[in-house]
């Protein structure tokens, strides 16, 4: 992008009839540094609020796909991982959107929750479309510690298990 905080406010108007309609949207979608001049230059090229507000969401979803798709996922039960299964309303159940936490995970185990979302699931199970970012949800952290917890314990109870049999076989 552009440093346009350099431009004085009087030239923002030649800088905008410069652009193409395609930056001149782009930069509408992320607010001017001289609102005046901008909005003048979009009527001017009839690009409505509109086309604008469409591609403020095309790049808030983009941004969104890129957490979906980071490369740091989940490798063998470390990495990054959505945990939970819950609709928000009858409509995501209907659309099939479900509401998930992301966790960074180890052993399978789920740590630390990095933030919620409503997804969407398709044939490829691991990339899942995010629809929206939400406030995390409470139910699915404690559910997710409370399986922390118990795998936590498992070892633990595998462990003394071992180490008594082999203190009683000795």
């Amino acid at each position: 992008m552009n440093n346009y905080a350099a431009i004085p406010t009087a030239d923002f108007a030649l800088q905008y009839q410069d652009m193409s309609d395609s930056a001149l949207t782009q930069l509408a979608s992320e607010g001017g540094e001289a609102e005046i001049a901008l909005n003048a230059e979009l009527r001017k090229r009839s690009i409505s609020s509109k086309e604008v507000r469409a591609v403020r969401v095309e790049h808030k979803r983009t941004k969104l796909q890129a957490v979906a798709n980071n490369p740091f996922y989940s490798h063998r039960g470390t990495g990054l991982r959505f945990r939970g299964n819950k609709f928000f309303t009858e409509v995501d159940r209907n659309s099939g959107i479900t509401v998930v936490t992301r966790w960074i995970v180890f052993a399978f185990m789920p740590l630390i929750p990095i933030g919620s979302y409503r997804i969407k699931r398709h044939a490829d199970y691991n990339k899942p479309e995010i629809v929206s970012k939400i406030p995390l949800q409470w139910d699915q952290v404690w559910s997710g510690w409370g399986v922390a917890a118990m795998i936590a314990l498992a070892i633990i109870a595998a462990f003394v298990v071992v180490i008594a049999w082999s203190e009683l076989h000795h």
